[in-house]
């Protein structure tokens, strides 16, 4: 199967971010792949007054908060994934309502499916040989990735996921959701990996 970064820039709207407010707030800083309940959470967003007008379909803040537009929300409910979806309140910063509807969401799961071996990254030696011995930190974080390849046979099945003991932002996707979201016509931009 053939893996997808999703990136968490628009090319067309340059720029993105706001200011994230979840109420209640969190009792910790947001991350992905930690575990939140969000029960009873709602998710305000106000824009950065550089952004002026929002077309992308997804998107990152500087607070590692990611966004989805309710089209693109619809497609990937359409998929294989484990995400929560909150509907956010979305507005620009002199307090008009965004032209979409966006959702804040959530993985508190990251998946372990990086390729160890068919990949290229820093440290790629060193990596392999502490992961053959049975010496690799669990929470050693690769870095400097020059070439990613997801395990799929570890990847769990999902079309839209976060992945573990990898310095990556970005969430990776399967070229089925590709397929579904350019057939939408989506605003987003996808990288090929592996």
């Amino acid at each position: 199967m053939n893996y997808y970064s999703l990136c968490h820039e628009y090319l067309i709207d340059g720029f993105t971010d706001g200011n994230v407010k979840f109420s209640p707030a969190l009792e910790d800083h947001y991350q992905t792949g930690r575990d939140f309940c969000f029960s009873n959470t709602s998710v305000s967003l106000i824009m950065d007054k550089k952004v002026k007008r929002l077309t992308s379909d997804f998107f990152l803040t500087t607070c590692g908060a990611f966004f989805m537009s309710e089209e693109m929300k619809e497609v990937v409910d359409d998929c294989k994934n484990q995400l929560v979806f909150i509907p956010a309140e979305t507005k620009y910063f002199n307090g008009e309502i965004t032209e979409k509807k966006y959702y804040f969401i959530h993985d508190s799961r990251k998946i372990s499916c990086f390729d160890y071996f068919q990949s290229e990254y820093s440290g790629k030696a060193l990596t392999i040989k502490n992961k053959q011995s049975g010496v690799l930190a669990k929470d050693h974080r690769v870095r400097g990735v020059k070439k990613f390849v997801v395990d799929a046979s570890s990847s769990e099945g999902l079309d839209f996921l976060f992945v573990n003991n990898v310095i990556w932002i970005d969430p990776v996707v399967s070229e089925l959701l590709v397929e579904k979201v350019k057939k939408h016509k989506l605003l987003v931009r996808f990288e090929p990996i592996g």
